[in-house]
C-alpha cells in the first residue's frame, strides 16, 4: 500500500500537504564518503571552483553550509516540502556556523509559493523588543568597527542589547502551515553536528580570536568558548556543542515552546535579566509570527513579490526595481560590462535605500502628490515623477547591517521558498551572553534608533528581502540574500535572472557594495562616489565610470569581504532548475 500511494503521489501537487511517514536526515545514514565530501567542502566558506548546479525539479541553495544544503536535499529526497528543506537547511547552518552569523535566537524572513493554491505567502518572525524596556536611547552602542565603520562605546548592560527572538516560532509556524515530514526529523543534522563536533575552519578560528575577550566575559560565554578543549579554538579543532544538542532536542520532542514557555524560556529570562535586561516570561510567552499580504513590483515583464510591511529592506529592494523598470533596466547592459549600467544601477539604489528617511525625497513627494508610503513608491507612476529628480537628493544618514544566512529551495511539487535568517548583530551577538549552548545577540542595539520609535513590547521591522519572481503566473526566480550589502545584491540578482543573464557569469560578477559613505553624507546621491571591491574593474572602465559622473573609490578586500552582500538564489525554467555556485562567493547548490 506505501508503494502504490508513493507512485500515486510521485507528481501529484496535492499530495505536498498529506502527511509523510517518519524520516531519517540524520548524517548517521548519509554515505562516509559523501559525508567526509562534505566536511572536507565545509572547510572553505566559498566552493572551490564555478560550476552550474542543475536538475530536474528540485534545488537547494544557500550560504556558507555545503553540510546545511545536504540536509536540505535529504529532506527533499524523503519525501520533504521546500518548506522542510528549508528549515533543515536554517537549522543546521545555524549549528554548522557556531552560531556566529546567525543564531537559533535570532529572526526570519519568509516567501513562499504554494503551488497547490498558486498564493504566495510572507512570514515574519523578527524581534519584538521586551515590554519593560522604556529607554532604548541608552542601550550600549554596537562595535561596527568590523565593517570599517567608527568604533562607539558598547560598554554597560549586555542584557539590554536583547530582545524577543522569533527563529524558532518561524521554524514552528512555517512546519505547521507547509511542512510534511515530522518536525522532530528536520533537526537531526543539526543535533548530530552539535553532538559529534564540527571542524573549526580558518574563518571560524579568525573569527574567536576577534571575539575571546567578549565571549569570556561570562562564565557561561566561557564555557562556549572552551568547547573545542582549548582556551581558544584553532583552524582543525573539532568544536563539540552537548549543551547546544540538550536544547535541540527539547525543542524536536515539544516544539518551539520550549523556547518560549519552557525550560530554556526560563533560563533566558533569568540570565537576561541578571545582565541588566528587561526580559519577562510573559514578553516570550505571547510571541506570534506574523502572516503578511506579499509586497510586489514590476520589472522586465515579471511580478517580482517580497515579504510584507513589516520589511524595511524589501520596500527598498521593490522600490528600485520599480524606478529601474521605469529607466529601461531591461535595455541596458550588464553593469559589469556597461559603465553607464554601473552608473544607473548605483544612482538608483542609493535613493531607494534612503527613501524612507530622506527629508528632501519626502518633501518631493509632499509637493507632487505622492504619498510617502512603500505603496506609493511600487507605483510606475512615482518612478516616471522621480526619475527625472534622481540626481538632486541629498543623502542622509542610514542604518547599518547585520550578519544573517539565507536558503532558496524548489521541491518536486514546484513549492518555492526563499528564507533569511539572521543573528542582525555582529559576530555571536556581542553581547558574551550563552543561554542553552546558544549565543544571544544584541539585536537592540543595533535596532535602537527604531526602537525608539515604538511602543515598549512592540515588532521592530526587518532588513531582510527574500524575493520569488513570476511570468504568467509561474515562479521563474527567486533569491535570497545576507549582508551588509543584501539591498544592491538582490537587485543586481534578480535583476540578472530576470534579464536572462549567464548564471555563471552573473555569480561570480563583482557585487555591488552598499555606499554607506552617500547616504551618511550631506551630498547628492547621484554624484557620491561608489565603492567598488579593490582590482574588480579596468582602469578604462573606472574612466568611463568617471566621464558619467560616478566617480569610484576601491574597497580594499577586507572592506569587501565585510560589507558584501551574498545572495543565494534559483533559476526555475519549465524543464529543469538551476543556481550557479562561484570562487569567493559564500553559496553552494544541491539539486536533482
Amino acid at each position: 500500500m506505501k508503494t502504490a500511494v508513493a507512485a500515486l503521489c510521485a507528481g501529484a501537487i496535492i499530495c505536498a500537504h498529506l502527511p509523510a511517514q517518519a524520516s531519517n536526515l540524520s548524517p548517521d545514514r548519509w554515505p562516509g564518503a559523501l559525508r567526509s565530501q562534505l566536511e572536507r567542502a565545509e572547510l572553505s566558506p566559498h566552493p572551490g571552483a564555478a560550476r552550474i548546479v542543475e536538475g530536474k525539479s528540485e534545488l537547494v541553495a544557500g550560504t556558507l553550509s555545503p553540510i546545511a544544503m545536504h540536509a536540505g536535499m535529504e529532506a527533499l529526497r524523503q519525501g520533504g516540502t521546500a518548506a522542510d528543506a528549508a528549515i533543515a537547511v536554517a537549522l543546521t547552518q545555524t549549528v554548522t556556523n557556531l552560531g556566529a552569523v546567525v543564531s537559533y535566537a535570532g529572526e526570519v524572513e519568509l516567501v513562499y509559493y504554494d503551488a497547490a493554491s498558486h498564493r504566495t505567502y510572507a512570514m515574519d518572525a523578527g524581534w519584538n523588543s521586551w515590554s519593560g524596556e522604556h529607554d532604548p536611547r541608552t542601550i550600549p552602542a554596537p562595535d561596527l568597527s568590523m565593517l570599517g565603520l567608527a568604533g562607539a562605546d558598547s560598554s554597560g548592560a549586555q542584557g539590554r542589547k536583547t530582545m524577543v527572538p522569533g527563529f524558532m516560532a518561524g521554524m514552528q509556524a512555517t512546519h505547521d502551515r507547509f511542512g510534511r515530514l515530522p518536525f522532530a526529523d528536520l533537526f537531526q543534522p543539526a543535533i548530530w553536528y552539535a553532538r559529534n563536533g564540527v571542524t573549526i575552519t580558518p574563518l571560524l578560528a579568525a573569527y574567536f580570536a576577534l571575539e575571546k575577550d567578549r565571549l569570556s566575559r561570562t562564565p557561561e560565554g566561557a564555557r562556549f568558548l572552551s568547547q573545542a578543549g582549548n582556551a581558544l579554538p584553532k583552524a582543525g579543532d573539532r568544536f563539540v556543542q552537548l549543551e547546544l544538542a540538550r536544547t535541540l532536542s527539547g525543542v524536536a520532542e515539544q516544539g518551539a515552546r520550549y523556547m518560549y514557555q519552557g525550560p530554556w524560556a526560563k533560563a533566558y529570562v533569568r540570565t537576561i535579566r541578571r545582565e541588566g535586561g528587561a526580559a519577562s516570561l510573559e514578553d516570550l510567552r505571547r510571541y506570534q509570527v506574523n502572516w503578511e499580504q506579499p509586497l510586489q513590483a514590476r520589472y522586465n515583464g515579471a511580478i517580482v513579490q517580497g515579504p510584507g510591511r513589516s520589511s524595511a529592506a524589501v520596500c527598498a529592494v521593490l522600490t528600485s526595481l520599480n524606478l529601474l523598470d521605469g529607466a529601461g533596466g531591461p535595455k541596458l547592459g550588464p553593469y559589469w560590462k556597461d559603465p553607464a549600467a554601473f552608473a544607473v544601477l548605483t544612482r538608483i539604489n542609493n535613493l531607494a535605500t534612503s527613501a524612507g528617511w530622506n527629508g528632501q525625497l519626502l518633501a518631493f513627494e509632499r509637493q507632487n502628490g505622492f504619498a510617502s508610503t512603500c505603496a506609493s513608491r511600487l507605483d510606475p507612476a512615482w518612478a516616471k515623477a522621480t526619475l527625472p529628480n534622481l540626481p538632486t537628493f541629498i543623502g542622509e544618514p542610514g542604518l547599518p547591517g547585520h550578519h544573517s544566512d539565507s536558503v532558496v529551495v524548489v521541491d518536486r511539487w514546484g513549492n518555492v521558498a526563499a528564507l533569511v535568517h539572521s543573528i542582525n548583530s555582529l559576530l555571536w551577538g556581542q553581547t558574551g551572553i550563552v543561554v542553552g549552548g546558544i549565543p544571544i545577540s544584541g539585536s537592540a542595539s543595533i535596532n535602537k534608533a527604531r526602537l525608539a520609535t515604538l511602543a515598549p513590547g512592540a515588532r521592530v521591522p526587518v532588513d531582510m528581502a527574500p524575493l520569488i519572481a513570476f511570468r504568467d503566473n509561474r515562479p521563474v526566480a527567486a533569491v535570497a540574500s545576507v549582508g551588509s550589502s543584501l539591498h544592491p545584491e538582490t537587485v543586481r540578482i534578480i535583476v540578472g535572472l530576470l534579464d536572462g543573464r549567464d548564471l555563471g557569469e552573473l555569480a561570480a560578477a563583482p557585487p555591488l557594495l552598499e555606499n554607506f559613505a552617500a547616504l551618511g553624507a550631506a551630498q547628492p546621491l547621484g554624484a557620491a562616489p561608489a565603492p567598488v571591491p579593490a582590482g574588480a574593474y579596468s582602469n578604462m572602465f573606472l574612466s568611463r565610470l568617471a566621464e558619467a559622473g560616478l566617480k569610484a573609490v576601491e574597497a580594499s578586500t577586507t572592506q569587501t569581504a565585510a560589507q558584501r552582500g551574498t545572495v543565494a538564489f534559483v533559476n526555475i525554467d519549465r524543464t529543469s532548475v538551476q543556481t550557479a555556485e562561484a570562487p569567493g562567493v559564500l553559496v553552494f547548490g544541491e539539486a536533482r
